[in-house]
Formats: structure tokens, C-alpha cells, sequence
């Protein structure tokens, strides 16, 4: 199924991990990662054990490729680009510390 590339499954996402996302609504800050932050109620969700981290892990992974996927042609060319750039200036310093 992840061939076909499905865009905006956001909201089955959401029905599949309702209780996830109900914890993400409940941290405290917006814009919470869920990997250190203080307050973060899906890390004391882990710590208490009601929430499986094998769970949370799935839910991250499943977020991303609907992220991925959901980008346009043109804001995926753009993060290639940028990456080709990195790519060469590191390729250039590594070229100018040999001489």
C-alpha cells in the first residue's frame, strides 16, 4: 500500500491512533516533538505504561510519510535542491582541506 502514496490521510491516521493524538492535544506546548520536551504528555503516557512506545513509534512513522506525501512536486524539488547544495559545499571543503 505504500506505493501508491496515498495524500492526505491525516484523518485516518487520526481515527487509527485517537488515543495518540488525544495525548499530543493535552501537552504542554503546541508544537510539542514528544522526544524531550517538559510537560509532554505522550513521554508520561510512555513512562506510566498506557501507551506503547512501539505505538508511538508507528504513529511518528505513519505522520512523516503522510507529510512526505502530501508535499507538492515543487516543495519536494526545493528540499532536493537544498540537499544537493549541502552535498557540494561539503564536497568542496573536504576537496580544500586536502591541498
Amino acid at each position: 500500500m505504500r506505493e501508491l502514496q496515498l495524500t492526505d490521510a491525516a484523518a485516518g491516521i487520526a481515527d487509527v491512533f485517537e488515543d495518540v493524538e488525544a495525548l499530543s492535544a493535552q501537552c504542554r506546548f503546541k508544537d510539542c516533538q514528544h522526544e524531550t520536551e517538559p510537560g509532554c504528555a505522550i513521554l508520561a503516557a510512555i513512562d506510566d505504561g498506557s501507551l506503547d512506545p512501539a505505538r508511538l513509534a508507528r504513529w511518528r512513522k505513519l505522520q512523516a510519510e503522510d507529510a512526505f506525501n502530501s508535499a507538492s512536486l515543487a516543495e519536494r524539488r526545493g528540499k532536493d535542491r537544498a540537499f544537493g547544495k549541502l552535498v557540494r559545499s561539503a564536497m568542496k571543503a573536504k576537496s580544500d582541506r586536502i591541498r
